[in-house]
This record gives structure tokens, C-alpha cells and sequence, in this order.
């Protein structure tokens, strides 16, 4: 005869000084004990209620401002949609960062990392607060989450210039019909817009419908992307682009650098330089070109080939951010460099010696790639000779000497 399972009381726990308290008992089945767990993941499906259901001509608009054209689905719509944001497993040593399926989607993926790692490794305050870079780059699930709704909630409030943004979220009932000029892709026309002037707001609502951008095969990068698109506005992004027509993603799908400079700086610009530079003379109506207006939180270093075009004129406002936080772009290959000192972009002497970790969510990188950076030592290297990332790394620490530890060049 099977005996029966052991009974378990409630049992009075007593630490010195401190008053008794009960513990909660384990959960017999059978000959398992069953422990209480903590859900890793707060998360939830939650209905979409309230906002404005979208209009055909927003709908229009943004398939237009977003793709190039609203009235037939190609291979740049196929690209983005069902892609969300995922992260690696938790509390690994890639739990930090986001995964990508598609090359297309990866830089704006970088962009958003970015401003994750900002709040992963800067804004965490309290007594409680583990300083060790590496435990924080070991992010917990809930971390993770938390730190995702942050930089989703910086990048819109900055692309409505702190006064105002826009939340796209999808509903199950459609809203915009097929047309001569507009062919529903299963997104678009499901949306339902919330608007916040606080970003408190904005930020809690995030994080209410934070299922919307992390469901697997939903469409939170694109529900994020309209998001900055209506957050800017259609007015201010066609001023930002100096009255030029550009589509946000390129025919081969990857992002315009504009996005890139829209979601790091709020301002959709064409150009990388220091504040405004005029083309021209007198005589022929100099134009304004108007660059990065003020230091950004994340920065951006850029490197192309000859062939591409040559190297491109990046600003101290990018090449020196508040954050040691860079989004790298290898001709258009996307990564991200970080180093969890905070000092390295504020005291000069930090720069003479450090580490740089770099991360592109390549299927080449197979460990953490940590790359050494010496200013010191003065080396001339031939650009055709060198990595890419080196190339990159030169146009911020002219002639340092990189050292890959180990890890084979594969930028």
C-alpha cells in the first residue's frame, strides 16, 4: 500500500529580534513537491481600449512615409512586417541585448539598444542598485522590460520635442479598406492612436501595452516606427529632411540613415555635422544644411568604403554623446559599442587606456567580443588593411591601436 504523502503545516519562523512569521508550505502532488514561483515575466495581453481609430488618409500617409508607397505590398512591407522585439534569454551574458531575425530591421533594432543600454547601465538608481557593470548587463526579465519601455518612452518623447507623442497599438477590427491607392497588409489598418503631453503618461501606457511590441510574430517594430512617425509629425519630418521626398526605408528594406538620426537626436535630418552649414554663395542662394543641434544621449560613428562614397562628416555632438554609447554603422552594416563607465565621455583621461564591447547580433559574433582601446601608443594603419570597425573606431581615436583580444576581426 502506497503511502500517503506527508502532512505540512504552516510553521512559525523566528529570526533574533524579529517577531514570528509563517512560511508558506510546499504543494505536495503525488511524490513531487510543487514550489511557489515568481512569473519571470510581467507581461500581459491586455485589450487595447480607447485612442482614435486611424483614418484612411493617415493610413495613406504613413505606409507612404514609412515604405514609398501605400497601394501594393513588395518585399520592403513582407521585410518588417511580424517582426517584434525580442531579447536573449535572461540573465545570460547576452541578455542585454535584442535579438534580430532580418539583417533589414537591424538598424533600427541598434538605435533602440542603444537607449537600452542607457537605462540598463545609467539610470538605475537606490541603495540596491548593483554597480558590477557585468551583473547589470545580465539583465533579469524584468529588467529587460523595464529598460525597453524607457528607451521606447525617450525616443518618442524627444522625437515630439518633450511636448507631446503619439502611441500606435493594433485592434482587431479593421478600419481602412481597400483601395486603388492603399492594399491592406494586416497592420496598418487595425491601428487605434493614443496621444500623451506628459511623458509619465506615455511611459505607463508603454508599459501597459508593452505585449503589443514584444509578441512573437506581432508588429511592434512597425507599430513602434508609425509611433515616431506621428510623434514627429508629417510637417516637422519633411522639414527635418530639408523639403526632400525620402521614403524611411530604402528599397532593399534596411533604414534611411535619417531614421537613425530621428530616433537618436529627435530630428530626422540628412546630415551628421555640427549645428548649420551653408552651400553656396551670395550670388547662387546659399542653402542651409542643418546637422545635429545638440549633444545626443547615444552617439553614432559611421565609416563607408571609398567606393560608397568616402567618409561622412560626423559631429563631436554625435562622435562625443552623454553616454559612452555609440550605434555603429559599416557602410550600411549596423552594431553598437558601449562601455559601462559613464566617466569615458566626460574626463578625457578615461580615453587613454579602455575597453570597448561591441555587438551587431551578427550570426559571425559567437561570444561577447570586448575590444581594447589604447590612445596612447600612436599606430598609422592603411584603411584598405584594417577592419572595418577599426576604420570606424580611427574616425573618433584617431591612430589608437585596437586590440581584438583574442576575438577574429569579423567587422
Amino acid at each position: 500500500m502506497k503511502e500517503a504523502a506527508p502532512r505540512c503545516w504552516k510553521r512559525p519562523v523566528c529570526f533574533l529580534g524579529v517577531a514570528p512569521f509563517y512560511v508558506k508550505p510546499p504543494k505536495f502532488i503525488g511524490e513531487r513537491v510543487l514550489y511557489p514561483t515568481k512569473p519571470k515575466s510581467s507581461v500581459q495581453k491586455v485589450p487595447v481600449l480607447g485612442g482614435t481609430p486611424i483614418t484612411a488618409d493617415t493610413a495613406l500617409a504613413l505606409r507612404r512615409q514609412v515604405f514609398g508607397s501605400a497601394d501594393l505590398l513588395g518585399s520592403t512591407e513582407n521585410e518588417w512586417l511580424g517582426q517584434s522585439f525580442v531579447f536573449h534569454d535572461g540573465e545570460t551574458v547576452e541578455a542585454y541585448s535584442l535579438k534580430m531575425h532580418k539583417t533589414s530591421t537591424k538598424g533600427l533594432a541598434m538605435c533602440v539598444q542603444g537607449f537600452i543600454l542607457k537605462h540598463l547601465l545609467f539610470n538605475r538608481r537606490g541603495a540596491r542598485v548593483v554597480a558590477d557593470p557585468t551583473v547589470l548587463l545580465r539583465a533579469t526579465t524584468k529588467a529587460q522590460e523595464e529598460a525597453l519601455v524607457g528607451a521606447l518612452s525617450d525616443i518618442l518623447w524627444r522625437a515630439g520635442e518633450r511636448q507631446h507623442a503619439v502611441l500606435c497599438l493594433a485592434q482587431e477590427n479593421i478600419y481602412v479598406n481597400d483601395t486603388p491607392s492603399y492594399q491592406s497588409d494586416g497592420c496598418t489598418e487595425r491601428i487605434h492612436t493614443f496621444e500623451f503631453k506628459k511623458q509619465d503618461e506615455l511611459t505607463f501606457n508603454l508599459k501597459k501595452y508593452l505585449f503589443e511590441f514584444l509578441a512573437d510574430e506581432g508588429n511592434g517594430l512597425l507599430l513602434f516606427l508609425y509611433s515616431l512617425v506621428l510623434s514627429r509629425g508629417f510637417n516637422k519630418l519633411n522639414e527635418d529632411m530639408g523639403g526632400e521626398e525620402v521614403s524611411l526605408l530604402c528599397t532593399n528594406a534596411i533604414i534611411h540613415p535619417c531614421l537613425a538620426t530621428l530616433m537618436l537626436t529627435g530630428r530626422a535630418t540628412l546630415f551628421l555635422h555640427n549645428g548649420i552649414i551653408y552651400e553656396g554663395s551670395e550670388d547662387t542662394m546659399a542653402k542651409p544644411k542643418t546637422g545635429i543641434i545638440t549633444r545626443a544621449e547615444v552617439g553614432l560613428l559611421v565609416w563607408r568604403r571609398p567606393e560608397e562614397g568616402g567618409q561622412v562628416n560626423v559631429g563631436s555632438r554625435l562622435k562625443t554623446p552623454s553616454f559612452p554609447v555609440w550605434v555603429t554603422r559599416c557602410n550600411d552594416s549596423y552594431g553598437i559599442l558601449f562601455n559601462p563607465n559613464k566617466e569615458l565621455t566626460r574626463d578625457y583621461h578615461a580615453e587613454n587606456r579602455f575597453d570597448l564591447y561591441y555587438y551587431s547580433a551578427s550570426t559571425n559574433q559567437k561570444s561577447a567580443t570586448i575590444i581594447t582601446i589604447d590612445t596612447r601608443n600612436q599606430t598609422v594603419k592603411e584603411e584598405y588593411n584594417s577592419p572595418y570597425l577599426e576604420n570606424l573606431i580611427h574616425t573618433k581615436w584617431q591612430g589608437a591601436d585596437v586590440n581584438w583580444n583574442g576575438t577574429a576581426p569579423f567587422v
